[in-house]
């Protein structure tokens, strides 16, 4: 038996109940007494590149002084330009007044001189995914800020209390994972180390109030909640494209769902490197019986880097964005497949979104299941207002309950018999 996904019309009402019940209880994480958060009215980002410069947009918005870091004075007046540029955006849209953009502009500095965040009250470093990068960081802010000043990494992938190893004080450290772009996204995943304070994490979900973001409790696991399960999804995407079907097939059946976009678009849209990076750094921990499809990497060896190379899973015309199917592309997904002797075989798009949500579903129990998560309805928050989830779906841990979990199940078991040693069934799915 199949997941099936014909949601009727009192279905998606009672889906969009379920995701605003979730908003409102989002707003009292267990355990955190909100009281005891500490004023934050200044905040210190270091590193001014496009998460960066939108999380003090973020903060310009709300009403609070911005200090922006960076390595030189050159660099500083850069990232001082792409927050101007991010106001200036606002009020073409009608979002700002040309008078708040004024003020929100009297309230940001950019420097290079990080004497210059000894009054911030809190701190999030945003540069590159590099952990000794992150940790160099980490050590600076140190040095100069008040020690009851919480600082924050906006990691996506690492793990805080890696970044900050040689800080004296963990319960002063938390992660704070902003979507891109940061002004606009409403997610946050506020990581808690073992060590993170009461008032450190408190901080973190009244400013999260004050940004108008979602905020969401997480554990510490590689890409946390969110980009754990994108992992999940894409790698199952890439075993069908092995097993029978092309791109196209994959993302048009997303959009069908009711994604805005599906894997292979998106990938085009941030860049197939990225995804690339994150492989290559989990190399070494990959279990060598895992299933390992090796499509995304060779592309991204032919320069095919997604829509700023002009072609990715896709092929961009000069100055668009539509996609258009890549002779290149499928040539290579059946070679592939045809060295490893697979018998590639059509999928319909009802098994295509099948797979995918049992995987989704799946990865969401195992996090629940390890307690990455300590409620279900926050991880549909994560995929909603993070990943573009249909709200009308109410999320994937809200549509595996309402399909069933022995149907999710039965499915999950189709796709790992499929890739032998590549999947861990959830012992949430046999509750």
């Amino acid at each position: 038996m199949m997941l099936t996904f014909d949601v009727s019309k009192g279905d998606e009402a009672s889906a969009l109940a379920h995701v605003a019940a979730a908003e409102a209880a989002a707003k009292t994480p267990p355990g955190i007494d909100i009281a005891s958060a500490r004023p934050v009215e200044h905040v210190a980002i270091v590193g001014g590149g496009l998460m960066g410069s939108g999380i003090a947009a973020a903060c310009l918005f709300a009403g609070t002084s911005v200090t922006i870091l960076e390595q030189d004075a050159a660099s500083a007046d850069i990232a001082r330009k792409r927050v101007n540029r991010l106001l200036e955006g606002a009020v073409k849209r009608g979002k700002l007044s040309d008078d708040a953009k004024a003020d929100g502009l009297s309230r940001l500095e950019a420097a290079s001189d990080f004497d210059r965040a000894q009054c911030a009250d809190l701190a999030i470093e945003a540069v590159f995914e590099d952990l000794e990068a992150k940790r160099h960081v980490f050590q600076k802010l140190e040095q100069v800020l008040r020690p009851e000043v919480p600082i924050a990494t906006n990691t996506s992938y690492l793990n805080p209390v890696q970044v900050a190893a040689d800080i004296a004080d963990l319960s002063r450290v938390i992660g704070l994972h902003f979507f891109s772009p940061a002004h606009v996204m409403k997610l946050l995943e506020v990581v808690r180390t073992p060590a993170s304070s009461m008032e450190a994490l408190a901080t973190a979900f009244a400013l999260a109030e004050r940004l108008g973001k979602v905020a969401v409790p997480a554990g510490i696991c590689d890409g946390f909640i969110g980009n754990r399960m994108l992992q999940a999804y894409r790698r199952q995407a890439d075993y069908m494209l092995l097993d029978g079907c092309l791109p196209h097939e994959v993302d048009h059946a997303m959009r069908g769902f009711g994604m805005p976009m599906g894997p292979y678009e998106l990938q085009d849209l941030t860049g197939l490197q990225i995804s690339f990076a994150n492989r290559r750094r989990q190399d070494a921990t990959r279990s060598r019986e895992e299933r390992y499809a090796t499509i995304g990497d060779r592309l991204c060896e032919m320069g095919r880097l997604g829509q700023r190379s002009g072609k990715g899973w896709y092929d961009y015309k000069e100055e668009s964005r539509t996609p258009y199917r890549d002779e290149e592309v499928e040539a290579l997904i059946l070679a592939t497949a045809r060295d490893l002797g697979i018998n590639r075989r059509s999928h319909s798009e009802a098994e295509i979104t099948a797979r995918l949500m049992a995987v989704l579903i799946n990865e969401g129990g195992r996090i629940l299941d390890e307690g990455v998560a300590s409620r279900a309805f926050d991880i549909d928050l994560v995929k909603i207002h993070g990943y573009g989830f249909p709200k009308i779906r109410g999320g994937p841990m809200y549509l595996g309950k309402q399909c069933g979990h022995s149907s999710v199940l039965e499915t999950m078991r189709m796709v790992a018999d499929q890739s032998p040693n590549s999947w861990q069934i959830a012992d949430y799915l046999r509750s």
